[in-house]
């Protein structure tokens, strides 16, 4: 990885002028801690304008892993056309190189050090309902609702945590998951919802890569 983005990065706080910042968000599981032959990409938050999102991506390189460093701070309803604009861009490139990735960049406060997480083949939906996509798909996906107020499942509120419980006591049998977000929530909550589901290793349980936002 260059050492000029570990320097950057590893501030944790990037400020490039007294209106624009970013604050990683954190994370504790994610075992992805190094990236070769990277390109990074910036989603800063205006503290003079909180609605608006300003993204710097002159240094990306469409034949490198795209390091995507998103200030916590910002929602969903901010960042994900910013986030579907770079993998469209990615996916579109006139030049392209097989096995390059896209990692969201994150800090672990306890070990004092970055770490990523994959989204190459995340497909982020936000004009069609998961409601829809499970009456049409094969699979007839269980649907986990992300809310302000916690996890809805099977008619019922958890926190993240116990739901990750949840599903890592499910039987041999295979249970097919797809995510669906509302737009009000953080990146920070957003990135520790996809953190602790990395912690699942029970291979019967399956993630869908189609995420909705609602």
């Amino acid at each position: 990885m260059k050492l000029f983005l570990i320097a950057i990065v590893f501030t944790v706080l990037v400020s490039c002028s007294t209106d624009k910042e970013l604050q990683l968000a954190e994370i504790q599981h994610s075992e992805i801690k190094e990236i070769l032959d990277v390109s990074p990409a910036y989603i800063f938050y205006n503290t003079k304008a909180e609605d608006s999102v300003e993204l710097n991506k002159q240094n990306l390189i469409s034949t490198t892993n795209w390091l995507v460093n998103v200030d916590k701070r910002l929602t969903l309803k901010q960042i994900i056309p910013v986030l579907i604009h770079l993998q469209e861009k990615k996916r579109n490139a006139s030049h392209k190189k097989e096995g390059v990735k896209n990692y969201f960049t994150a800090f672990n406060p306890e070990v004092k050090s970055l770490r990523f997480i994959e989204f190459t083949n995340v497909n982020y939906l936000v004009d069609q309902s998961v409601e829809a996509y499970v009456k049409t798909s094969d699979v007839h996906p269980q649907v986990l609702t992300f809310n302000l107020k916690g996890v809805h499942y099977q008619n019922k509120y958890y926190t993240v945590e116990d739901l990750v419980e949840i599903l890592k006591s499910k039987s041999d049998q295979r249970h097919v998951f797809v995510l669906n977000f509302e737009k009000e929530l953080s990146f920070q909550t957003y990135m520790h919802i996809k953190d602790l589901l990395l912690t699942i290793t029970n291979a019967s349980v399956l993630i869908n890569t189609n995420e909705f936002i609602f």
